[in-house]
């Protein structure tokens, strides 16, 4: 999981926030939409937990070691 910097953009859509988030170390992006009265505090840890998530799912990715298809091959 990553502690280093992400760096954040906020672009206004209607009523709402859209949040763009990228970690600097590894240039993962995450998405999401946040009401356009979250303050900047909880857009920030939402962005951290959102980016923490995508990077552990990542990083524990199950291993495919299986052969394709089905059968035995001979």
């Amino acid at each position: 999981m990553s502690k280093g910097e992400i760096y954040i953009e906020i672009h206004p859509v209607g009523r709402a926030l859209e949040i763009v988030a990228l970690d600097a170390e590894t240039a993962t992006e995450v998405r999401f939409i946040a009401p356009d009265s979250a303050s900047e505090d909880e857009i920030k840890a939402l962005a951290r937990s959102k980016m923490n998530y995508v990077l552990g799912k990542a990083g524990n990715a199950p291993k495919d070691d299986k052969p394709p298809g089905r059968g035995i091959i001979v």
